[in-house]
């Protein structure tokens, strides 16, 4: 794997690792518990590479979902982490930099035009503020939502059918 490469895999196990401790931290708050177990994880861009899965225990024997790193190589974000359940899954994307999309319909790459694109173009997530964990509500509309605490126990309950 070349120098490049191995930045992007290290910064992004990097971010899963700082999403785990964050929920660790609002899941002892629910009286809920966690255990991180060994994952592997192939990717084209990188090839295999180990990682850890997150799994969430409402009680000792009683697992209700788990977060499982996908990649750091996705289309519009710079990670993404599923969070699974027995009922549904969510998920959620690592976003470091706004990613423009050109709002212009001009197919010519000359310099004014491009200029012209650059200033007409808007952001691909509404909702984008600064780099962190996102959850997308909508991928046609792209809205994007920072991931906190609340926003979290929301997509628990959906995808493990459970209030908290």
């Amino acid at each position: 794997m070349d120098k490049e490469k191995k930045e992007i895999l290290d910064e992004y196990l990097d971010n899963v690792s700082k999403c785990y401790a964050m929920v660790e931290e609002w899941l002892n708050g629910k009286f809920l518990s966690s255990k991180q177990v060994e994952y592997v994880v192939y990717e084209e861009a990188s090839g295999k590479y180990e990682t850890k899965k997150l799994l969430v225990y409402k009680n000792e024997n009683n697992q209700i979902a788990e977060l499982l790193p996908v990649g750091a190589w996705v289309i519009g974000a710079n990670g993404r982490i599923d969070l699974i359940g027995n009922f549904d899954q969510q998920i959620l994307v690592y976003l470091k930099k706004d990613i423009k999309i050109k709002a212009s319909t001009t197919t010519s790459i000359g310099d004014e035009e491009h200029q012209e694109a650059s200033k007409n173009s808007r952001s691909l997530y509404k909702g984008f503020e600064k780099a962190g964990w996102y959850w997308i509500e909508d991928n046609k509309l792209g809205k994007a939502h920072a991931l906190n605490k609340d926003l979290f126990f929301d997509l628990l309950s959906e995808v493990a059918d459970c209030e908290f």
